[in-house]
């Protein structure tokens, strides 16, 4: 059997484990994930005011909301 190994950045790594969890049943016969180089995210988690025009998803919920109350 062969092996195959990949280096995914953590940005793609959700993407390529979809991809790779989507094929034909029987076609992968193991799949590990080894995530102990994992970096922390570096995005800031300080919500900020958006200057589109277009909302954010969970501004969108939120508008949503208070329109139906």
């Amino acid at each position: 059997m062969a092996k195959i190994s990949f280096e995914v950045d953590n940005k793609n790594l959700s993407t390529i484990l979809t991809i790779l969890k989507s094929l034909k049943i029987g076609m992968v016969k193991n799949l590990k994930v080894d995530e102990s180089k994992k970096s922390l995210s570096t995005q800031d988690k300080i919500p900020t005011l958006s200057t589109s025009k277009y909302l954010s998803k969970d501004e969108f919920k939120q508008r949503l909301k208070k329109g139906l109350k």
